[in-house]
């Protein structure tokens, strides 16, 4: 290409990069000097087959030409001086990659062209996948798959605070290139809830890319029960009990209590992992109570022996309370005993008492009785009448003996008779043999004074 020594100068970027779907600015710029301008701009860009393939043109008089498959894609970057003959290409696609040439034609000095290369980055969409699930005990195992894809060939690598292993593997396509990064790991629960982030560098991105899994170990530790360790305090009596079953695991486990060889005591209630005594406790509630705990990864279960022991208060207050109630006995019977004492003292006074006055008053009504019949009966009645005074004398005594204390029960009949000279003859007779006492009352005015009362124990019989 002629130059003449005051020709200008054209200046172009030997290599341009572009990001896959974003716009490119391909430069082309010629220093005219003095009296020089720029008639026309044409841009090419080279084909598969090596041959130049026009893309547009930008003419001073004509205005601007884009050729197919340019179109709408291609644009002047600036209106103005064609010295300034860069244009834009827009939405850069893969496609567009390859060499360009910027061709000037210059008035006076003639023709200049230079060429460039434009790169199209394509930005990887990095992708994680996680491995099989995890859980404790396994041996070494798969955590997580990065994968990414672009052109150039991106930059996988890992950030954990777990410990691991990873290895990677690459692959190249027509216009891109893909690298996957697989992590390994021993799972454990101190793994679980841990992060494993995927970084990927590419320089078709601002910055890096960053993919975090977080890790889901599943596992089931020992169980224990809180509370059984002090059963030496567990006695009778004693309130606010409780048992805790503990244990961890991912899932998060479930609780089941139970009662070895038989049901739980009444009073006892289950509230998720812990055991409430609701009453004070009492010889029933010793026994072995079973604590499971179960997740879908495992299941385990721990074993509680509670022995309730008698408090020494407890003891005191069996041993008072029997005191008392003996106590009380003795009291009840005691009051009962004076209660009989006094009834029966009561009622054989009372008896005694109505004894005396019904004999004093039978006495008396037979004294007035025998007063009444001798004034007013004649000498042919006399004898009758004295009999008849003298047996109702002997029933009143004999119902007077039956309140005595007697030997046995006697019938005393009184007899009166009259003298050969026609003096009165008195005669008491017993009947039935028997010893008693009988008042003999005989009438004065009779002429026979009377004898009195015969002695106890003497036979019945006055003449």
């Amino acid at each position: 290409m002629p130059r003449g020594s005051l020709a200008g100068v054209l200046e172009m970027e030997r290599s341009v990069t572009a990001v896959l779907g974003q716009d490119v600015v391909l430069p082309c710029r010629y220093r005219a000097q003095e009296g020089e301008k720029v008639v026309q701009v044409t841009w090419l860009k080279q084909g598969a087959d090596g041959q130049n393939v026009e893309v547009a043109v930008l003419n001073l008089e004509y205005g601007e030409h884009v050729q197919e498959p340019y179109a709408g894609r291609v644009l002047r970057r600036a209106p103005g001086p064609l010295e300034d003959g860069a244009i834009v290409l827009k939405n850069a696609v893969q496609a567009d990659e390859g060499a360009y040439e910027c061709r000037l034609i210059t008035f006076p000095s003639g023709n200049f062209q230079d060429s460039m290369t434009l790169s199209v980055l394509v930005p990887p969409l990095p992708s994680l996948n996680p491995g099989p699930r995890l859980e404790e005990g396994q041996g070494r195992t798969l955590a997580a798959s990065c994968t990414a894809e672009g052109n150039p060939m991106p930059t996988v690598t890992w950030e954990t605070q777990v410990h691991g292993t990873n290895s990677t593997r690459q692959s190249l396509h027509p216009r891109s290139a893909s690298v996957t990064s697989e992590f390994f790991l021993v799972p454990g629960r101190s793994m679980n809830g841990k992060t494993l982030t995927c970084v990927v560098s590419h320089p078709g991105l601002p910055h890096e890319k960053r993919i975090t899994h977080v890790l889901n170990v599943a596992y089931l530790s020992d169980a224990s029960v809180r509370g059984h360790e002090e059963e030496e305090d567990w006695q009778a009596g004693k309130e606010g009990v409780s048992l805790k079953c503990l244990g961890e695991g991912n899932p998060p486990p479930t609780y089941n209590w139970t009662r070895l060889n038989g049901p739980m005591p009444e009073g006892v209630k289950v509230k998720g992992a812990t055991l409430l005594f609701q009453k004070p406790l009492t010889p029933d509630d010793t026994g072995v109570y079973i604590c499971q705990v179960a997740n879908r990864f495992a299941a385990k279960e721990v074993r509680a022996s509670i022995s309730i022991k008698e408090s020494e208060l407890q003891k005191v207050n069996v041993v008072s309370a029997s005191v008392v109630v003996v106590g009380v006995i003795a009291a009840v019977l005691l009051c009962l005993l004076v209660l009989v004492v006094v009834f029966m003292t009561l009622y054989h006074r009372r008896k005694t008492r109505r004894i005396s006055e019904k004999y004093e008053e039978e006495l008396t009504l037979t004294r007035e009785n025998s007063i009444r019949r001798l004034y007013s009966s004649h000498s042919a009645s006399t004898r009758n009448q004295t009999e008849e005074t003298l047996h109702l004398r002997g029933d009143s005594r004999q119902g007077s003996l039956r309140g005595d204390s007697l030997r046995g029960t006697s019938i005393c009949s009184v007899m009166v008779r009259r003298g050969p000279g026609g003096g009165p003859l008195t005669q008491l007779a017993l009947q039935g043999g028997s010893r008693c006492s009988c008042p003999v009352l005989i009438p004065l005015e009779l002429g026979v004074a009377a004898p009195g009362e015969v002695a106890a124990g003497a036979p019945c019989r006055v003449l």
